[in-house]
């Protein structure tokens, strides 16, 4: 379980926001971490001035590329300045496949943890 979800790995918490609709491919972050903490920890100080993910970051959502691919998700590296270890889930459908059912799968495959 190396991959994390700062927020939980909820339904609600795996929907699309508007920013992550128009990324090419559309997709929502996740951090690959060997551990849940630490992976909030280093987005709290990529992050340092962010209250809401500080208080996302109590909640991580936790699972692993293959469950995410069982789950008819795919997962692709992403990594950015602050976050090297940054990836994105994506769906094969684009926006179109983040629907309610298909998140329902996803979030299946999620155990979340504290953050702290």
């Amino acid at each position: 379980m190396d991959i994390h979800r700062i927020g939980g790995g909820t339904v609600e918490n795996l929907r699309l926001k508007p920013a992550e609709t128009a990324l090419n491919p559309p997709g929502i972050s996740v951090l690959k971490h060997p551990e849940p903490g630490d992976a909030a920890a280093q987005m709290r100080a990529a992050f340092p001035k962010a209250a809401g993910l500080h208080e996302a970051a109590k909640t991580v959502g936790s699972t692993s590329e293959e469950l995410i691919r069982s789950a008819g998700f795919d997962i692709i590296p992403n990594s950015t300045k602050r976050l090297p270890n940054h990836y994105r889930i994506i769906h094969p459908d684009g926006v179109a496949g983040f629907t309610d059912e298909n998140l329902e799968k996803l979030a299946q495959v999620f155990t979340n943890t504290t953050g702290n």
